[in-house]
């Protein structure tokens, strides 16, 4: 159970997700060593809202290390990250008034069909040096901020989206 996550609670603070996935964005272009041709496209309207910044930084890099990893053989390989609002958005048996829409989107290979159904549980990957232990982390993280994960794959194009309440200090 410690593999895949922190055992104590997130603690939120304000946080600008821009400023975060950028942080974020440049540890990947540097890891990557400019191979992959990043993209942005921010909502700018989005409020900075409480958030665990440490952990939704791992949940984030799991994902964005994923789609670079990925690109291997990828010709002209692309990473778009993108970022929107939703109002009146369901998670389990609650409505929030407004989300973030946080969109990690590569033109790689696409996730095999086979692994689709079990890509959130523990030690299951597509890569034969992989731990299997990324995705499920990012969903616990997510969980643990009343988010969630969703995934969409095909060849030519895999997207992953993080939903996540904007909520502020007074509706936690």
């Amino acid at each position: 159970d410690r593999m895949l996550g922190p055992n104590t609670m997130p603690t939120p603070v304000p946080t600008n997700i821009h400023e975060l996935t950028e942080k974020i964005l440049r540890l990947a272009e540097v890891e990557d060593g400019g191979r992959i041709t990043f993209h942005r496209d921010y909502d700018p309207s989005i409020p900075e809202f409480e958030l665990d910044a440490g952990l939704m930084t791992q949940a984030i890099l799991n994902i964005l290390r994923n789609a670079t990893q990925s690109l291997q053989d990828t010709y002209a390989p692309e990473i778009k990250v993108s970022s929107r609002t939703e109002r009146q958005f369901t998670i389990g048996n609650t409505r929030y008034r407004l989300v973030l829409r946080l969109t990690i989107e590569d033109n790689g290979p696409g996730i095999p069909p086979e692994l689709q159904d079990q890509l959130f549980f523990p030690m299951i990957s597509g890569r034969a040096d992989g731990t299997g232990l990324g995705l499920p982390l990012a969903q616990s993280i997510l969980h643990q901020h009343d988010g969630l994960i969703e995934f969409e794959s095909e060849p030519g194009r895999t997207s992953f989206t993080i939903i996540i309440p904007l909520k502020s200090e007074s509706e936690n």
